[in-house]
């Protein structure tokens, strides 16, 4: 995990600059098992809700992902912006491509959440979304 607290994310280049925090802290959350009190899992989804509420770059659906993905659940809401994250920086050709950004990081959200090394909850919705996945219905099913 970057020291997180030397990142200033106030102009607009800041937000440029911290792209490769964003992607280092999004990973750190992906490969992390969930504990709810971990200090640093708290700074890291702090810091990735700062970035992306202010790259001018990217634009991510929270709206979606608080209604539909997590349905309230904040811990599996924190995964999904990690894994939104983790998918825009690394595919940057189809970041502008709301759909595709989706798709993959319900993967990614479903891969972490598959994993019960990483103790954490599948709401009713992402259960849903893992059958599917497992037909190879995702995207239908989204």
């Amino acid at each position: 995990m970057p020291d997180i607290a030397l990142i200033k994310l106030e102009k607009v280049s800041d937000f440029k600059n911290a792209e490769p925090f964003a992607l280092q802290t999004a990973n750190y959350l992906l490969i992390t098992g969930f504990q709810k009190d971990n200090s640093n899992r708290v700074k890291s989804l702090e810091f990735l809700f700062k970035w992306m509420s202010g790259t001018p770059d990217y634009s991510f659906n929270f709206e979606y992902a608080r209604n539909t993905v997590s349905k309230g659940n904040t811990d599996v809401l924190g995964i999904y912006m990690a894994a939104m994250v983790k998918y825009t920086l690394e595919n940057k050709d189809s970041a502008k491509d709301a759909n595709l950004v989706k798709l993959n990081a319900v993967k990614i959200l479903l891969n972490y959440c598959e994993n019960k090394n990483n103790n954490i909850k599948m709401t009713k919705q992402l259960k849903i979304f893992a059958e599917a996945k497992a037909k190879g219905e995702l995207e239908k099913a989204l």
